[in-house]
């Protein structure tokens, strides 16, 4: 096959792809309409000193619907791709492809080899995320604390009998993410590839957020000064506000460049280059508005049917909230059968820059009455940086020299940044 029908088969399934890319939800919106439901629309006050929660209100649509925004943007745009590896390859040493009867490579590592001259590999991958956990706390227990304002402007939250007031709001939130990717690699030369990753995802956010006011004013004084039914006599200190808001559409598309220097003593030295390009829609967190770039050092080694890879890379995040990353990759993989390889890796990633990690809703009020109280603002755990490491495990078969399969798992090994407790993979890749 030509290299102009590669072309062609590349550009249609782009075409497809690019059509077939759905309506938008505007997804950032989600969080502000909750916080504006609750704090102002189903707040109804009573006397001068009513609206209090009004400035919450503002920076809860400002500030912590941003930061909500950014967490759930920045790791679904950013989900790990698998190896451009075709799973079956060929030695072109010799002028004439001879089949490579070792490992049939690793999943989300590269190792330093490239899929032939003039070759073209096809693939299609399917992921799930449910991004339960956040610094080990579940999503569905989030909690954010929001106090009233300083009406009489004394300085002291608290002097005032309704500065005492507070709302807790559990959002209850539910975080789902189902990638499909599709891959075109193709060998340029015998040591050059280039490759096209196309991802596809399904995004949902849902959740029956539940939202309690103390009214400490009302227990001391018999009258509420703000309710959710407007009835200052018999109030109402608790409500709702349900969403199930759904996305479906193009992320970010990777371009990935491979050039494999060295492949002398069994130690295999390559570059390899990851360009993610702002196609994704960022107001439905498909996406992040800008171009991320990740440069990788591959080093590789064959000790007969069981060979190792690692990684090292700068990973360039433009976005405030999203640190630049070191990351790396370790781990081996083991040929069983000619049909089939066992993989594990360790996957992990350092935050360069300890002032540009996400914060819900930080720190504390002091409210100061006939007592002292701190009120936290969130449960959440605050941080400077957002370090992961993740565990991957996998197989690869290949029941033909044409056609391999692959199935693969995430599991995180600490509580940093938000998770999936499992992530699995299905793959499917056919080599021309």
């Amino acid at each position: 096959m030509s290299f102009s029908s590669y072309r062609k088969i590349i550009f249609a399934l782009l075409f497809l792809l690019m059509a077939f890319n759905s309506s938008h939800a505007q997804m950032d919106q989600l969080f502000k309409r909750m916080f504006n439901d609750i704090l102002r629309e189903q707040m109804f006050s009573f006397g001068p000193f009513g609206r209090g929660f009004d400035a919450a209100a503002l920076e809860a649509d400002t500030t912590l619907s941003e930061a909500l925004n950014s967490l759930i943007a920045s790791n679904v745009s950013s989900f790990p791709l698998t190896s451009t590896i075709a799973g079956v390859s060929f030695d072109l040493s010799s002028g004439t492809p001879e089949l490579i009867t070792e490992s049939l490579g690793p999943i989300y590592a590269e190792n330093a080899e490239t899929i032939g001259k003039n070759k073209l590999n096809l693939a299609f991958n399917y992921s799930y995320y449910n991004l339960a956990k956040f610094r080990g706390l579940n999503t569905d227990d989030f909690r954010f604390t929001f106090t009233y304002a300083d009406i009489d402007r004394s300085g002291i939250l608290g002097d005032n009998l309704i500065e005492n007031d507070t709302i807790d709001i559990f959002p209850d939130l539910d975080i789902s993410a189902s990638t499909m990717v599709f891959y075109a690699t193709y060998g340029l030369t015998g040591n050059f590839d280039i490759s096209l990753a196309i991802p596809f995802i399904h995004l949902n956010i849902q959740g029956k957020a539940t939202a309690i006011l103390n009214s400490i004013s009302f227990f001391q004084t018999g009258v509420a000064v703000n309710s959710f039914n407007g009835d200052p006599q018999n109030p109402e200190f608790r409500t709702t506000f349900n969403y199930n808001e759904s996305v479906t559409g193009i992320g970010d598309i990777a371009v990935r460049l491979k050039y494999v220097f060295s492949q002398k003593s069994n130690l295999d030295l390559a570059a390899f280059v990851d360009l993610r390009l702002p196609t994704g829609n960022e107001n439905d967190f498909l996406g992040t508005g800008k171009v991320n770039s990740k440069f990788t050092w591959i080093i590789s080694r064959k000790f007969g049917d069981f060979s190792s890879h690692f990684n090292l890379s700068y990973d360039r995040r433009p976005l405030d909230v999203d640190s630049d990353e070191i990351e790396y990759i370790l781990g081996f993989d083991q040929k069983i059968s000619n049909a089939a390889t066992f993989i594990l890796s360790l996957l992990g990633d350092f935050d360069l820059e300890k002032n540009e990690s996400i914060q819900l809703l930080p720190g504390s009020k002091t409210i100061i009455s006939s007592t002292v109280r701190e009120i936290d603002r969130s449960n959440i755990d605050e941080r400077n940086r957002d370090n992961t490491v993740t565990l991957s495990t996998g197989v690869r078969l290949a029941p033909s020299h044409h056609v391999s399969f692959l199935a693969n798992i995430l599991v995180p090994l600490n509580d940093g940044g938000l998770r999936s407790s499992v992530a699995p993979t299905f793959g499917l890749a056919v080599s021309f």
